[in-house]
């Protein structure tokens, strides 16, 4: 426990996996978080929220997970399965099959794969529901929500800033000094080709990091860290801007000095703030959660059959290739979305 809270105080936001990475669920799973502005209470038809983006409490590298998924359908139904694509390894057999037709040569091989291969990527994190007037029994709950493209460009500009900016990182998903983020999302018009799929063309362009911190809350919505700690909370988020805003190296030693006088203090709030997160919120490990997991012996087989079925230029829907009751796939095995297309909402 020591050791994981030494890290976690100090904890580079540089280090997430998924900015190392150079290559590049659910199914109505009330884990997830969705802003999206069909749900929005406002005239506008806005949806607005303020939320906290939070470090995984099981592995901070893994606080950003990058899920690739593929949509099949056989004889049996519709079904989706997580591919281990999401860590970068290529040894998918999905994909593989993929290449087989799509670099065979023959162009009817290839029209087939970019017919029947249907495969989607996006990241994913863990965020606190800080305010929500659409949702209000969502605040102060822990949910994990797929992060729109927008948000992740503005989080890597704060946690990952390049050299030439500059900037020092700002620890964004910090569990006492990160920054909040208020959601304004745009709705779009609706797809008249796809009229269930409403509002498809939103935007996260608006949303935006407050520039003031704000520590993780109880369940409920109130405060975790009593009056006298959130003073020694602003100390030290104090100390640590004057380390980064220092003009000559003796202001910033003495910067340094005053982080370091707080050390143990803050780092007794890391671990009510871990305990409380693991504990009583009982937040799920976010790599469990949306990461890739080994398929069970049923979903492989299922995969497998497919697969034969695809290679051979057969239409799987159609073609009989279990006789087996249908396979129920386990929510690790299953993607982030349903078969119903109404569900299919963006958030």
């Amino acid at each position: 426990m020591s050791s994981f809270i030494d890290d976690v105080m100090d904890f580079d936001s540089t280090s997430l996996e998924v900015f190392q990475e150079k290559t590049s669920n659910s199914a109505r799973n009330a884990n997830v978080y969705k802003t999206n502005p069909s749900l929005s209470k406002s005239e506008d038809g806005h949806y607005r929220s303020r939320i906290r983006v939070i470090y995984n409490p099981y592995a901070p590298k893994k606080s950003i997970v990058h899920q690739a998924t593929y949509a099949m359908t056989d004889e049996n139904g519709f079904f989706m399965v997580k591919s281990m694509l999401g860590d970068g390894d290529k040894n998918c057999p999905i994909f593989k099959s993929w290449k087989k037709l799509w670099f065979s040569g023959d162009e009817t091989k290839k029209e087939w794969a970019k017919k029947i291969y249907d495969k989607s990527e996006s990241d994913w994190c863990l965020v606190q529901i800080l305010d929500d007037q659409n949702q209000p029994e969502m605040v102060g709950q822990v949910k994990v929500m797929r992060l729109p493209k927008a948000i992740f460009t503005k989080m890597s500009a704060k946690m990952n800033p390049s050299a030439e900016s500059g900037k020092a990182p700002v620890p964004v998903m910090d569990y006492l000094i990160g920054l909040p983020l208020e959601m304004d999302v745009t709705p779009g018009p609706d797809d008249p080709k796809q009229p269930w799929r409403k509002q498809r063309e939103i935007s996260y362009d608006l949303c935006e990091f407050d520039t003031d911190y704000a520590p993780i809350t109880k369940l409920d919505g109130s405060a975790l860290f009593t009056d006298e700690e959130m003073e020694q909370i602003d100390a030290f988020d104090a100390a640590k801007k004057k380390v980064v805003k220092a003009k000559t190296e003796k202001a910033k030693a003495d910067a340094q000095k005053e982080v370091e006088a707080l050390k143990e203090t803050i780092k007794a709030l890391y671990v009510k703030a871990l305990n409380y997160l693991k504990d009583e919120a009982h937040v799920v490990d976010l790599q469990d959660e949306c990461g890739y997991q080994p398929w069970s012996d049923e979903v492989t087989k299922r995969v497998e059959n497919w697969i034969n079925k695809v290679l051979n230029m057969q239409d799987p829907k159609t073609e009989v290739v279990n006789e087996a009751a249908p396979v129920e796939v386990p929510l690790n095995d299953a993607a982030t979305a349903s078969a119903d297309p109404v569900d299919d909402l963006p958030f």
